[in-house]
């Protein structure tokens, strides 16, 4: 039986056809942004879960091995994190004789450079090459993804992996059979890399299962043997992309074809119930208002993300361009609002989100090319081209002045950082700990001495991270606080507002502050301070004899 859909097959062309200067601009953006990304991942801190999932790559890596069964992997609530981000690092530790976390780091930068090249790719498919340009440089300058790239090894290699999955599933042919043998086993590796690392890439199988659906009735197909074998194919990548995508999450890995859903089901009822301070007020975790998730996406997203978003429902070129940013921005919306209805336990700021992002690069790149490219009135094309400049100019001179503090970025809606301060999270991931750290150990260098720190145990428990990060550092010892016997005190400026208030303005030995005068932690001193005034003191009068006979 046959129908309207017995046409030959045809792709779905970009609507701009390729540039060869686009292609080696992109290339040389992508190639200088690599060591880059890579030298810049060193100045930043151990983020507040790397411990946890150091321990949890060394496991699974030892199941991947043989070294390990999976019934060793208990139903505790982290068996519902898959393991290959963290599998990466333990294997490479094993091989490279390096700091661990610098290493983990350097991985992490690698799969931020992945998405940045593939958001590059996805926007060139769809809206020109010229607009690949673009989207590779916006999310790089973007504060908070670059911050992310360095030191989150939880949302950012999904977010990653999320834009790779969705460019190859923006590959599809739009006439039957609409996916090749090749293309159907680039979707499912993509989709099952992302699956090996946050439990969100089923939605991206949900997205390629609609997109098939969509083609079936545009294509008006009533063939019931071609929608047969479109269903054959797609189902055929859903069971690749679970058994492949299990490889390296032992638990789902028991049951690949039912355990993922449970853990998807369950994803956005994490049992957390700490304090989130949102708009200057203190919450719960499980009590948030319903627009915590979309507030935060206002006021952590550069101006000129928001609104090349917002012109993206303008300037359409053809009905595939229509559809086209209608497709992201279902990607992008939906994930926000099933948050909302299911009452999703969110904390962070969006960080559990940042895999939206991307894909809001991308329609913000479509927005602003939409209109330098299309309008026909030339002050709209030259404001644009000003307005776009300014808004690249700005983010590079926030990532520059505020480095290796990108990830503490706010807008001008509530004041940058500055208007930020005691109103929202700010340095949540404890970033800030090494520059602290790090000027402890010149302190030491210049007193000849070690210097031992610790942590005060205020918000959560950032005394790991005085101990992480000390690692770097031969001049630098870490004890517990109950020892009593550690010449300072490390502070992270996380908890209630009281607290805030009080880190901001007690005496201090040394505050890590952002350009805008945010103090994101201090260093105080110990009950062994003393040890090392007397220190001090004899190396003054050492040197004043010095001066004053001298031989």
């Amino acid at each position: 039986m046959s129908g309207p859909c017995d046409t030959p097959p045809a792709s779905i062309d970009p609507p701009v056809k390729s540039s060869d200067a686009a292609r080696w601009t992109f290339v040389a953006i992508a190639a200088s942004l690599l060591p880059v990304m890579v030298l810049a991942s060193f100045d930043f801190g151990v983020s507040w879960d790397e411990g946890d999932r150091h321990r949890n790559g060394v496991r699974v890596w030892e199941f991947v091995r043989g070294l390990r069964s999976r019934s060793s992997f208990a139903e505790t609530g982290g068996h519902v994190y898959p393991g290959l981000f963290d599998a990466i690092c333990a294997a490479l530790e094993s091989w490279v004789p390096a700091n661990r976390y610098v290493l983990r780091h350097v991985v992490n930068a690698t799969f931020g450079w992945v998405g940045i090249v593939y958001c590059g790719r996805l926007a060139a498919r769809l809206f020109g090459p010229w607009s690949g340009v673009l989207a590779a440089v916006l999310l790089a300058l973007s504060p908070r993804y670059f911050a992310g790239s360095m030191n989150n090894p939880k949302d950012l290699p999904f977010a990653a992996m999320s834009v790779v999955a969705l460019y190859y599933i923006s590959t599809v042919s739009a006439r039957w059979p609409y996916i090749s043998a090749s293309t159907a086993i680039k979707i499912a590796l993509s989709l099952a890399l992302a699956l090996n690392i946050r439990v969100g890439a089923l939605l991206y199988l949900g997205y390629f299962g609609v997109l098939m659906a969509a083609l079936v009735v545009l294509e008006r197909c009533t063939s019931w043997r071609r929608v047969a074998d479109t269903a054959a194919r797609v189902l055929g990548v859903a069971v690749a992309m679970l058994l492949l995508g299990t490889v390296f999450w032992p638990w789902a890995g028991g049951a690949p074809l039912t355990r993922p859903f449970q853990a998807l089901v369950g994803a956005g009822n994490y049992p957390w119930d700490g304090l989130v301070l949102f708009n200057g007020d203190e919450y719960s975790a499980r009590e948030l208002p319903w627009h915590y998730a979309p507030w935060w996406f206002v006021i952590s997203t550069p101006p000129v993300v928001l609104a090349g978003a917002a012109l993206s429902a303008v300037f359409v070129s053809s009905r595939t361009d229509a559809l086209c940013r209608i497709g992201l921005w279902a990607v992008v919306v939906f994930p926000v609002a099933a948050a909302i209805v299911m009452g999703s336990t969110l904390y962070d700021g969006n960080r559990h989100l940042m895999f939206i992002y991307p894909v809001l690069v991308v329609l913000a790149v479509a927005g602003w090319t939409g209109v330098l490219l299309r309008s026909r009135q030339r002050w709209l094309r030259q404001s644009a081209a000003l307005g776009l400049a300014v808004g690249l100019a700005s983010l590079l001179i926030f990532d520059v002045r505020f480095h290796p503090n990108q990830g503490v970025y706010f807008n001008s809606l509530v004041g940058g950082p500055r208007g930020a301060f005691k109103r929202y999270d700010m340095d949540y991931w404890g970033n800030c700990m090494l520059q602290a750290v790090g000027w402890a150990a010149e302190v030491a260098r210049s007193y000849g001495t070690t210097i031992t720190l610790s942590g005060i145990n205020l918000s959560g428990n950032p005394r790991h991270l005085v101990e992480f990060n000390a690692e770097r550092f031969p001049e630098v010892d870490y004890s517990q606080p109950t020892d009593n016997r550690h010449h300072m005190e490390v502070r992270l400026a996380r908890g209630p507002i009281p607290f805030l208030r009080q880190l901001a303005t007690q005496p201090a030995l040394h505050r890590v502050r952002t350009p805008d005068g945010v103090v994101l932690c201090t260093v105080t001193p110990g009950p062994a301070f003393g040890e090392l005034e007397a220190l001090r003191h004899s190396a003054a009068s050492r040197a004043t004899d010095r001066q004053m006979n001298p031989q």
